[in-house]
């Protein structure tokens, strides 16, 4: 703590294979929220799923952990988007992945005015997938208009579709029956989550979208010689952590408005502790985005190596066993920290 009693530190929650997972809370994970929660600690959630908007998934969190979360505190795999709205204007975006919610919704609500589902486009183009077969669509003149963007929110449902389609359009001039001529890559790709597993109810991790994208830079640069040029966001790509950061100390300085004596003193957070299972994802993330964050791997998800071991690509600056264990460790540091800095101010004080 502050001298005016205010959090140094604060925390950066993953959800899936650590508060949660499949649909089950994990052991200790509603009353760990609830501890942090109940200090005034500032904290976040940070994930790479991109299923609901940010305020359907905390209105989820809220139901789930009996604490109140609003989108203040969460940072979605496609949250940083609405940093690339105005590039577009009224151009064609296309947009995919396995959503709960409107998917076409998530980007115009970002800004986004033209947005159109994959799936919806490649009826409007059934020869470009000759085993399939659509209906007739009752309007298809908007897709005769080229495509300036392609964004990967979740992982598709249809990957031949989807597949087939998005290389087609990388490997054009924006219009799927004219192929470039120059060696370019004129439509842009975004994908929001790299994480190549995730964890579920099944025994051993799935293919999440980085594996679909995996697979489509091979398909791409079988046909082409090149590799795809990716806009990456979600974890463990800088804006993530940036919109993170930001987030973080937007509540830090609410909480200083409220907390008497703080005064118009500039109160900056010293350290982010990312509690993540995916050692790719968010250790990864967390190591990579600057001297502030701190990284804690739990071994209730993807990381299955135990707390005497630790990731030999991506090690974490702490092994834990679960959620409840990386809480106690945070506060545990920083107390010790509060002390011993303490301890250093009595010191230095001179005695009468």
């Amino acid at each position: 703590m502050s001298a005016e009693g205010l959090p140094e530190f604060g925390f950066v929650f993953d959800i899936d294979g650590v508060l949660i997972r499949g649909s089950d809370l994990l052991p200790n994970a509603k009353e760990a929220l609830k501890k942090v929660h109940d200090s005034g600690v500032p904290y976040l959630f940070v994930t790479n799923n991109g299923m609901d908007t940010e305020d359907e998934r905390a209105k989820i969190l809220s139901d789930q952990f009996d604490i109140p979360v609003t989108n203040k505190s969460m940072v979605l795999n496609h949250s940083a988007l609405q940093n690339h709205a105005n590039d577009f204007g009224d151009d064609l975006v296309l947009v995919t992945g396995y959503s709960r919610t409107d998917l076409k919704g998530i980007l115009t609500s970002y800004g986004f005015k033209n947005v159109a589902l994959i799936a919806d486009y490649a009826a409007c183009h059934p020869h470009a997938l000759p085993n399939k077969k659509y209906g007739e669509p009752q309007d298809r003149d908007w897709a005769d208009k080229p495509v300036a963007a392609v964004v990967v929110v979740e992982t598709p449902e249809n990957w031949h579709e989807d597949l087939q389609i998005i290389c087609d359009l990388l490997r054009s001039n924006g219009n799927i029956n004219e192929l470039a001529t120059d060696n370019k890559q004129h439509v842009k790709l975004f994908n929001c989550n790299f994480d190549f597993t995730y964890a579920e109810h099944f025994h051993t991790a799935r293919f999440g979208p980085g594996a679909f994208i995996h697979l489509l830079d091979v398909l791409f640069h079988e046909t082409t010689g090149r590799h795809i040029e990716i806009i990456r966001h979600g974890k463990p790509n800088k804006p993530a952590y940036d919109i993170a950061a930001k987030k973080l100390q937007a509540q830090l300085d609410v909480l200083a408005k409220k907390t008497p004596g703080s005064g118009s003193k500039s109160h900056k957070l010293k350290h982010v502790y990312a509690v993540g299972d995916n050692p790719k994802s968010d250790v990864r993330g967390a190591n990579s985005a600057g001297n502030m964050y701190r990284s804690i791997l739990v071994c209730t998800g993807v990381y299955k190596g135990g707390v005497d071991s630790n990731d030999e690509q991506d090690p974490a600056h702490y092994v834990v066993q679960g959620v409840g264990e990386a809480v106690d460790k945070v506060f545990q540091i920083e107390n010790e920290r509060a002390l011993g800095r303490r301890a250093s101010q009595d010191i230095a004080r001179p005695k009468n």
